[in-house]
């Protein structure tokens, strides 16, 4: 394995890493260079929370809120920071929400102007507008084919 360091002052930030095939060294980087957790706030109390088991996030009320299966955290970061700096498997669906696209279960297809968004072990609901539903259901064809 060869790693070259450019620095480019000119050079939007982006970081690509080319491997011939997927082993468990690839994996190991893969894993200690992905945000794998985030910190969230509840009742006065910090957790660090693995995002595998966040479902979604969604602005409200000047926050932040983390749901979970079970759960609703808040968070300091704001969404756009947030969009910036998750993995693939987050997705922003409308203006207030990002989405863990490993999680759902189901999508309303309905031609309303928000569309709604089930997930597997939740009875938690939220909507994708009409402008991000096209990047939603690429996204889910994206990773049924995996």
């Amino acid at each position: 394995m060869k790693i070259r360091w450019i620095e480019d002052p000119l050079q939007e930030e982006d970081i690509k890493i080319s491997y011939k095939k997927h082993d468990s060294k690839i994996q190991e980087l893969k894993d200690f260079l992905g945000k794998n957790e985030i910190i969230v706030r509840k009742d006065d109390r910090e957790f660090l929370i693995d995002l595998d088991i966040v479902l979604f996030f969604e602005t409200g009320q000047d926050l932040v809120f983390v749901h979970s299966s079970n759960d609703v955290y808040e968070t300091k970061e704001r969404l756009y920071q947030l969009e910036e700096t998750l993995p693939a498997n987050f997705i922003r669906i409308s203006k207030s929400t990002i989405v863990n696209i490993n999680q759902i279960s189901a999508l309303e297809n309905k031609l309303t102007s928000g569309r709604s968004i089930q997930f597997h072990t939740s009875h938690k609901i939220t909507y994708a507008s009409r402008m991000y539903f096209p990047g939603l259901k690429q996204a889910l064809f994206e990773r049924s084919l995996l």
